[in-house]
């Protein structure tokens, strides 16, 4: 999930908490809870909650980090485009995360399933499971 892409031009824009938070996020192996990038960033001067979920805000805002509602947690973006068409693959022993690009196509098919009166405002689609290594060592 560590990679660089087309959000590094925004990086120039951020605050020094934000670099920080999404530098933790980007460091880490697994989805992050807000304290967790909290124990994290404390070295280098950031010590309150507050100051991480604004972080995590902003960040969440320009389409940098994601948040796993399932799973209470976050994750650095692993993809260049964010608009809201991706989804989520994790494995609920190891919390390993795969982000999934959606196209068009298949995008357009899922919102085709929400009733019309329903007006969507954000999509995230989290599917859980057990990755292959963890199936092997049940």
């Amino acid at each position: 999930m560590a990679t660089k892409h087309q959000h590094d031009h925004a990086e120039d824009d951020l605050s020094a908490n934000e670099v920080r938070v999404l530098e933790a996020l980007r460091d880490s192996k697994e989805p992050m809870s807000a304290y967790a990038i909290l124990d994290r960033v404390r070295p280098s001067g950031i010590s309150h909650p507050p100051t991480v979920y604004r972080a995590l805000a902003g960040l969440e805002s320009l389409g940098m980090v994601h948040r796993l509602k399932s799973l209470s947690a976050f994750v650095a973006c692993g993809h260049g485009r964010c608009g809201g068409r991706f989804a989520f693959a994790f494995c609920r022993q190891c919390q390993r995360v795969e982000e999934i690009s959606l196209d068009d196509e298949h995008y357009d098919d899922l919102v085709k399933l929400v009733p019309k009166d329903i007006h969507l405002e954000q999509t995230t689609l989290e599917f859980a499971g057990l990755c292959s290594a963890c199936q092997a060592a049940a």
